[in-house]
């Protein structure tokens, strides 16, 4: 199982130092299509790409808030395949933690209009469809030209998952035929 952590020595080196609290738990991962393509949401914002994910709600389960998340921001239902661990992100200039649990899930039925919550509307995302590999490429570039703090977080972070992901697939861990 994935069990990642990102701090800031992983841009600027350095002894790594972890925050002492956990500031917000979150559940995020990779939406297959049927074609096995990973759907990324572009944030017409910045022009990166992340995947579907957010916030857990107090006293909801990590994989049915994935779930939501999905639907949330992609109009997707979906289920999932597998968990795939856990990545922290201790945002030390911040002193900002947050706990993430990854999951691998597969799109079920039609899409729908996203139903992002009240007050939480992200207007210029749009879902992409790519390979893994394209994915972890693009990760990979976004990185090389992100100068922003906490995005370069989200960034690192998403290349963890969808790397790990590709190597489970590879290896036979995780198998993603139907």
């Amino acid at each position: 199982m994935l069990k990642a952590v990102i701090t800031d020595a992983d841009f600027n080196g350095g002894e790594p130092k972890l925050c002492t609290d956990i500031a917000r738990y979150g559940a995020r991962g990779i939406l297959l299509n049927d074609e096995n393509k990973a759907g990324m949401i572009l944030m017409s914002a910045n022009g990166l790409y992340k995947l579907p994910g957010g916030g857990i709600e107090l006293g909801e389960r990590e994989s049915d808030a994935f779930v939501r998340e999905v639907l949330e921001e992609t109009g997707y239902n979906c289920k999932i395949i597998a968990p795939l661990g856990t990545v922290e992100e201790h945002k030390g200039k911040t002193n900002f933690c947050q706990y993430s649990y990854a999951f691998i899930g597969r799109t079920e039925g039609e899409c729908q209009k996203p139903q992002q919550p009240a007050g939480e509307k992200q207007p210029g995302f749009s879902m992409n469809w790519m390979s893994l590999q394209d994915a972890s490429s693009l990760m990979e570039k976004s990185l090389d030209m992100c100068g922003e703090y906490k995005m370069k977080f989200m960034l690192k972070r998403e290349k963890i998952i969808i790397d790990y992901a590709i190597e489970m697939i590879e290896k036979g861990e995780i198998s993603i035929d139907e």
